[in-house]
This record gives structure tokens, sequence and C-alpha cells, in this order.
């Protein structure tokens, strides 16, 4: 008969734990929590190893004097840069071909004179290329001509026609009203071919010069300039004869010689970026930063290893605890056993806490001893001097107490609901919202109590938004008594709510789905 001392529920609760630990450690559907607690360690490690190779191939390209290195100037050439800091750890170039427009094409705007003139009362424009980008839209701002009499447009006002416009507002007449300061309003738009505009000058006028202004003359990019067209003129409307074949506001090719030269101090890479013979830029690189990489870490601990690795993981081992034997059909075995409920809850916590401590602390602390690992010894050193121990103890307790706090929460869900996915997604939800709810809110949250453990707070923009700030950190994080203090508790009342679940709970496999 089971005996109701203190001493004797703990040796139970133990002796349970210890026959549910395999199972919380290498259940088969619960492997994958081992992916999400080396993962960044993966990330570490790739890195360390990206920055050493990367070290090493400039190494052997030959080391910089460092001044000599920070003494180079803007304009400078290739030649100056090169009898001073010798041959570089790495070289490439080649040639930037940049488009810009023809010489003498002025804004987007194309004459085209006829000698002699001709007679014409109808005169059409038909767009074959559109654009020079590819776009399948034709614009024209405004299309005029001009006849014997000096500076007057004949086609001013004239009755027009067209293609369908791309919308109401940018109809054939705008293309002849005067204008080009309206926008896209004040242009003749059409989107389906044929794309053809046509003028009624009103009877047959000497016609010997046409103006067309593309896209670019108001304001648009040049890129939507007319590409291919040709002007056709008619006295009756129905012969027209071909006066002008033309490419609109045209462009050229205007090719640039450009080299990197790339220079290696030991820790710094320096890349001088010249154009034409003549030093442009420089960008300053360090393969391995150490205070970079601790803020990388910090970010990673907080946003992915405290909010996702250990949040889910957890989900999967505690909730797994009960219903995996509901599935398994074996509950009713542990309910048969010589042992209080409440001791059979406690000694499966407590499997699940030591297998999830260990997975998910051993992997922060791998982690973190990958993330210092590539750096310079005495670097490393003068870290573990000024705290750097410290550093990785809170990340391993954070760790430990959050699979405190969850473990116990999914543990409690896990007797009330066999389906995680609905009650995860609220805690969830709950656990991403905290920042922003009131300060006496924010205590009922695991996380809560975590951020406040983190030796580093996450790195976050200058100018991020308010609200980024308050998702991402506590308003008013708690000391760490108060943390790990806050949190017992929590986890306690979770338990206590858990224990008077678990001995009303009836087991029912029949209403397994």
């Amino acid at each position: 008969m089971a005996t109701n001392s203190f001493a004797a529920r703990a040796r139970q609760a133990w002796t349970i734990a210890r026959i549910e630990l395999r199972r919380a450690f290498f259940a088969r559907r619960g492997l994958w929590v081992y992916a999400l607690a080396l993962l960044p360690a993966v990330v570490f490690f790739g890195h360390g190893v990206d920055a050493k190779v990367r070290m090493n191939r400039l190494t052997r390209g030959g080391l910089a004097d460092p001044v000599l290195m920070n003494s180079v100037q803007k304009g400078e050439t290739i030649d100056a840069v090169t009898a001073r800091l010798g041959k570089p750890a790495q070289e490439r170039g080649g040639t930037r071909v940049k488009r810009v427009r023809r010489h003498g094409d002025n804004q987007g705007t194309t004459t085209h004179a006829i000698e002699p003139a001709v007679e014409a009362r109808f005169v059409r424009l038909n767009i074959n290329r559109p654009t020079y980008s590819g776009d399948t839209t034709a614009t024209i701002y405004e299309f005029e001509i001009y006849g014997t009499e000096a500076g007057q447009n004949l086609a001013l006002g004239r009755p027009t026609t067209g293609s369908p416009p791309c919308t109401p507002d940018q109809g054939p007449e705008k293309a002849v009203n005067g204008s080009v300061a309206g926008g896209k309003n004040d242009a003749w738009c059409a989107d389906d071919w044929p794309f053809f505009l046509q003028v009624d000058l009103g009877a047959a006028r000497a016609v010997k010069r046409f103006v067309v202004k593309h896209a670019s003359a108001g304001g648009e990019s040049e890129e939507l300039d007319t590409r291919d067209f040709n002007i056709q003129v008619s006295t009756d409307g129905r012969i027209f004869t071909t006066v002008v074949t033309s490419s609109g506001a045209t462009f050229v090719d205007e090719r640039m010689d450009y080299r990197t030269l790339v220079y290696f101090d030991g820790r710094r890479e320096m890349r001088f970026q010249f154009v034409d013979g003549k030093m442009e830029s420089r960008i300053i690189d360090y393969p391995l930063n150490f205070d970079e990489d601790r803020l990388v870490f910090a970010g990673i601990f907080q946003y992915f290893y405290l909010r996702l690795a250990v949040f889910f993981g957890c989900l999967g081992m505690f909730m797994y605890l009960f219903s995996g034997e509901m599935s398994n059909r074996t509950l009713h075995y542990w309910f048969l056993a010589p042992a209080r409920r409440d001791v059979l809850l406690a000694g499966k916590y407590v499997a699940g806490l030591i297998a999830s401590s260990v997975i998910f602390g051993g992997g922060a602390l791998i982690a973190f001893a990958v993330m210092v690992w590539p750096h310079d010894a005495v670097e490393v050193q003068a870290y573990w001097n000024a705290g750097g121990m410290a550093h990785a103890f809170w990340y391993a307790s954070a760790v430990v107490l959050g699979c405190v706090g969850y473990g116990s929460l999914f543990l409690a869900i896990g007797l009330y609901v066999r389906n995680p996915i609905v009650p995860a997604a609220v805690l969830l939800a709950w656990e991403g919202v905290n920042g922003v709810l009131p300060h006496a809110l924010q205590k009922i949250s695991v996380l809560y109590y975590l951020q406040s453990l983190c030796p580093v707070p996450p790195p976050m923009d200058a100018d991020a938004p308010m609200l980024i700030r308050l998702l991402a950190a506590p308003a008013a994080p708690a000391s760490r008594p108060a943390a790990m203090l806050g949190l017992l508790l929590l986890t306690a009342l979770v338990l206590l709510i858990a224990s008077r679940a678990i001995r009303r709970m009836e087991i029912s496999y029949g209403a397994e789905t």
C-alpha cells in the first residue's frame, strides 16, 4: 500500500520520471526537437567555417599595412594605390554598361522634317514598338504638325481618333491640346494593338515638319519613350503614304571600366572600387566581428530560441506525456499503479523537464561555444574576464526556466485537450503581444520572465517603431530574482490546476479519434 509521506511520494515520482525519461529523450515522434535545439549551433558553425576559409584565402594573398590601407583617398588611381599597398589579396573587374540618352535628344522630344512639303488632311502616327523597357503601353504627350507658316501648329485642338485609351481621361484629344504639364492625364495613352493616333486637319494643307513629345517629355521614365514608329499622310482618309520612319528618344550604351582591389590586414577586409581607373568608394568588412556576433546571438536566442524552439519543443514533449498515452491506450496502466495521480503528474513533469532542459539548455550552450570558437583567443579571453561566463550561465538559465514554465503549461493543456493546434496558437499569440499589454497582464506570461533573464538585449534598429520595440522586449523588465520567483509561482499555479484536473480525469479511449 502506498504511503502518504512526502518522502515516499517523492521517491515514487522519481521512479516514474526514470521510467518516462527514455521516452522523453528518444520518442520517435519527438526527435525533431533535436533539430530545433541544434539549429543555431549549425548556423554559427557555418558562419565560423566560412569566415575562417575566407580569412585564410585572403591571408594567402598577402597582408597589407592597416595604416597604408587607411591612407587611400577617393580619386586616387589604381597605379598609385598598388604602388603604395602592393599586390592586392584579390582583384576583380569588368565593364559596366549603362543606358543613357543619345547626345542631342531633348527630353523625349523628336523632330521630323519633310523636304519638300506634302499635301495632307489626315496625318496618322503608327507605333510599332511602344517602349524601350518592353512595356506594351504607348504614351504620347503631344503630336504637333507644322506647315509652311512658321510656328503654327496645325494639329492644335483638331479632331483626333486613335486606339482605345488606357482610361477615359487619356483619350487621343490630349495629344493635341498643346500641354505636357498636367501629368499622365495630359497625354494620350493606349494599351491595346494596333497603336495609332490620327489627326484631321480639316482641309488639305502643306505639311513639312512633325514634332512628337514622348513619355519623358511629360516627366515619365525615359524607358517608356516610343521606340519605333512611322508617320503617314492622306488627303482622303483612305490611301496613306508613309513620310517618316523613325525611332523616338533613342539611347546609347555608355561603357565604364571598373575594378575592385581587395586588401586584408589580418582583421579587416577593405575593398577599393575603381571606375575608369580612379577610386570611387571603399567598403570595410570584418570577416569575424565578435561584438556583432554576440548581438546576433542575442537576437537569435530571443527571437528564435525562446519564442519558437523552446516553445514548440516543450509543446511536443510535454503534451505527449499524457496525450501520447491516450493515443497508445496505455494510460490506464498508470492509473492502476499504486501511486497517487498527482504523483504520476509530478513524475511525468520531472521527466519532461529533465529531457527538455538537457536538450535545449545543451543546445544553447553548444551554440554559444560555437559562436565564440572562431574568434581571436585574446579577444575571447577578454570577454571571459568581462563577464562572458555569466552571459553563458544566464542564457542557459533562461532556457531551463523556459522549459519549467512552458512545460507546466503544455502538460496541463494536455490533460484537457488532445489536439494541441488551437491552444498552442492561442498561447503563441498571447506571448507575442505580451509586450503591449498592461504591466499586470505581462506577468501572466512565461516570455516576460525569460526576457528579463537574458544578459544581452536583442539588437534593434534605432528607427524601429515603438510597437515593434514593445513586442521584442518587455516595457518594464523584472529584476532577475523577481523574474525567477514570478516564473516559479506561475508554474506552481499551473501545476496545482493540473493536479486537480488529473484527479478528476476519466479515461475514455472510445472518444479518441
